[in-house]
């Protein structure tokens, strides 16, 4: 087995009011969290996610504005968690991914449904080695539409 295999997927950063779980393979580096609370997110931090830097409604309030889902948290002081998305709605992301938000059910061929989430990335450039889903390839393919 590799290294890649033996590490976790879902990474989780925890503080005592707040937990915060990220899935690499689902962020597209779109920012949302970087821009909205860059106490709690820098990239040139390690680790990258400190969620003790800020108050729990503020970590829930800017994990709520992930596209891809990649982020997503969990209450530990009883205060409100992520409220679902209760409308479908889809936006597109110019030269890249639609941003599907709303009770979201992804289902393979034979109707089995592999991912539900709130929000989702979807791939429209074709590049993407995560397919359905987009993993940011439509950059490095000069995808425009």
């Amino acid at each position: 087995m590799d290294m890649a295999e033996s590490k976790p997927r879902v990474r989780r950063y925890e503080a005592d009011d707040v937990v915060v779980t990220f899935d690499p393979k689902l962020c597209i580096h779109a920012q949302e969290c970087v821009r909205g609370l860059p106490e709690v997110f820098d990239i040139d931090e390690r680790p990258w996610v400190q969620p003790q830097n800020a108050g729990a409604d503020a970590v829930v309030d800017v994990v709520s504005r992930c596209p891809t889902g990649a982020l997503h948290t969990e209450r530990r002081d009883g205060g409100q968690d992520e409220a679902p998305i209760t409308d479908v709605t889809i936006r597109e992301v110019v030269n890249g991914p639609l941003y599907v938000s709303g009770e979201v059910s992804v289902v393979d061929d034979d109707g089995a449904v592999f991912r539900e989430d709130w929000r989702v990335a979807l791939c429209r450039c074709g590049a993407s080695d995560d397919k359905p889903f987009c993993d940011g390839s439509h950059t490095a393919a000069g995808f425009t539409a």
